[in-house]
């Protein structure tokens, strides 16, 4: 590969545990290697990258790629013919994993590290009030475009089908392209069914159709409960004057609002907004890896143990929000944005202390927030006095390349 090189002085810093040895690797060479969850390299002559991959337990994993001769009747690689070194990083928990995996394979891999990570794109919705005709679409370049977004959503269909929503709610064009085009757009079928008024003719002020896009993204920033209530009054005036079609029709448009700010809103913010605070619990240990995501940029803070957490993490997040974000590369802020937010959907991420921070400010019991979630975590049925955190990426071989 053409991106394959010497190994930086980047990525050796942040692998700073190693061992090496002179010729092919025995068990006696790889003694003092830490059974620990890691990410970890493995190193030709001259720091000739060979795999990079994470493990729930770095020492076996090299015992089985390095010393089994079973492997080679299975006719795998033989590692242990080019492999004349390792380095790793010691880890924490899943999430801490997928994070340094995807950040050496940016490094070290810059044209193909999007094929080798494990996790995918996350989606916004998207407006930008420049353009001379704005429009609400769906989006997955979060910090890399211009323009206000929405989210996130894990797949495009998902923030699809909530963009569609919105369009029925609003009585949006579903064929922007022509509204574009104003005053000469084709006019669809909704127009020609009265279902449309047809802002792309002409046929209304295209000031008219901005207002009812403004309505909507006010609607997807949050302000779903002053729409309900104004719906509301509308079907009962259109059941008084009998008009029974167009009060079945708002029925369901309250229903659908209704689905939005019970199951949407809960998991989706205003970009500038999508920052969090992060405790994830530590795997086999009693204690937690702090995390700030903000505005794209991640930073990771101590580990510190259940008994301090609570006292210690306020000081380390003031200290961190007293400076702005470090500048950053538009792409990693947005592939750092879609790692968060695959992060607090899944189960590891459900089960971690995070605390939304809408306006970069924690709020002033965070750290009585923090407390009662430590008790609960060991408190729970079944444990045994030790976090049941969910551990380094799932298999050996789910982050590696060769």
């Amino acid at each position: 590969m053409s991106d394959i090189r010497s190994v930086s002085p980047e990525v050796l810093a942040a692998l700073p545990e190693a061992v090496e040895w002179p010729q092919r690797p025995q068990e006696s060479d790889l003694a003092g290697v830490p059974g620990c969850p890691a990410v970890y390299l493995l190193l030709a002559t001259s720091n000739l990258p060979v795999q990079l991959a994470t493990t729930q337990h770095l020492r076996r994993i090299l015992l089985s790629r390095l010393t089994d001769a079973a492997r080679l009747q299975h006719g795998k690689a033989d590692l242990a013919e080019v492999v004349r070194g390792v380095r790793w990083r010691p880890m924490h928990s899943a999430f801490e994993a997928r994070w340094w995996y995807y950040r050496l394979a940016r490094e070290m891999y810059p044209k193909r590290y999007r094929r080798m990570i494990s996790f995918g794109p996350a989606f916004f919705l998207r407006v930008d009030w420049s353009e001379p005709v704005p429009d609400i679409s769906v989006t997955k370049q979060a910090w890399r475009i211009s323009g206000e977004m929405v989210g996130p959503w894990l797949t495009h269909d998902t923030c699809q089908k909530a963009l569609e929503g919105l369009r029925d709610l609003f009585d949006l064009c579903r064929y922007p392209e022509q509204v574009q085009r104003v005053p000469r757009g084709q006019r669809c079928l909704y127009a020609e069914m009265g279902r449309c008024d047809a802002p792309c003719d002409g046929s209304v002020p295209l000031e008219r159709y901005i207002e009812r896009l403004r309505a909507a993204w006010a609607f997807a920033r949050g302000e779903v409960r002053p729409w309900l209530a104004e719906a509301k009054e509308r079907m009962t005036s259109a059941a008084r004057a009998q008009e029974y079609e167009r009060a079945a029709l708002l029925k369901r448009q309250i229903a659908w609002a209704w689905k939005w700010h019970d199951q949407i809103l809960p998991r989706v913010h205003p970009l500038e907004q999508f920052n969090y605070f992060l405790a994830i619990p530590a795997h086999r240990r009693r204690a937690c890896r702090l995390f700030l995501f903000r505005s794209g940029d991640l930073v990771e803070g101590p580990v510190v143990s259940d008994r301090k957490a609570p006292s210690e993490a306020l000081p380390w997040l003031a200290g961190v929000l007293a400076n702005p974000p470090a500048p950053a590369d538009p792409h990693v802020r947005m592939e750092q944005t879609w790692l968060v937010a695959h992060f607090l959907s899944s189960r590891a991420g459900e089960a971690s202390f995070r605390s939304l921070l809408p306006r970069g400010e924690p709020s002033a019991d965070l750290g009585e927030q923090l407390r009662e979630y430590l008790v609960r975590l060991r408190t729970r049925p079944g444990d045994e006095g030790e976090h049941v955190a969910v551990p380094p990426p799932g298999s050996d071989n789910e982050n590696q390349t060769k």
